[in-house]
């Protein structure tokens, strides 16, 4: 089954999860967080995408127009198997977050992958900051 089914190491509720999410958000500059409302983006927490284990958050944009919804869904469990431990928790959930941002923002996975935050980073990728208060 691979790594990606592996028992988990620590517990995270859904709720403490959507709390990381929320500081991690109010931790980004004004003009990002302007943006999300601007657009009105909806952050959900699921514990998993069905058949996709390994998929630790999705960006999704339904309708046109005035009528245009945005969703990111960030996926508990394969977040906390991704971390591996309590301390990378913040950390994971912060890159899952701009990843899925850069989407919102027009950026494609090839674009992504200039970054650390990307699926498959390139050699010499840009780091992206760690999060505030992380200890890194």
């Amino acid at each position: 089954m691979g790594p990606y089914h592996a028992a988990v190491s620590f517990v995270c509720s859904e709720d403490e999860l959507a709390e990381l999410a929320e500081a991690e958000l109010r931790a980004l500059p004004g003009w990002i967080t302007a943006e999300i409302e601007r657009k009105n983006v909806a952050i959900s927490i699921e514990d998993e995408r069905r058949g996709q284990p390994r998929i630790l958050g999705l960006y999704q944009s339904f309708g046109y127009g005035a009528d245009r919804m945005r969703e990111i869904t960030l996926y508990r469990l394969p977040i906390v198997r991704a971390a591996g431990s309590r301390d990378r928790l913040r950390q994971v959930v912060h890159e899952t977050l701009l990843h899925e941002l850069g989407h919102l923002f027009g950026m494609t996975e090839h674009d992504l992958d200039e970054y650390t935050i990307g699926n498959d980073p390139r050699p010499g990728a840009q780091p992206v900051h760690p999060p505030p208060d992380s200890g890194d």
